[in-house]
């Protein structure tokens, strides 16, 4: 086991912060995470904006 992590540690060790990235990810993109809420209320107030440059 030991020669396993010493050969391979940086890859596995490599493979779990991009795992760990790639969930963090999608949460923040998922539909009623942090990010998706921000963009929608972004996207939102910008139509309501150009909306009321038109009347």
């Amino acid at each position: 086991m030991e020669q396993v992590m010493k050969h391979y540690g940086n890859a596995i060790l490599a493979i779990i912060v991009l795992l760990a990235l790639g969930a963090i990810i999608i949460a923040a993109l998922s539909s009623d995470g942090y990010v998706a809420t921000a963009f929608k209320d972004a996207l939102t107030g910008f139509f309501d904006r150009m909306n009321a440059l038109g009347s």
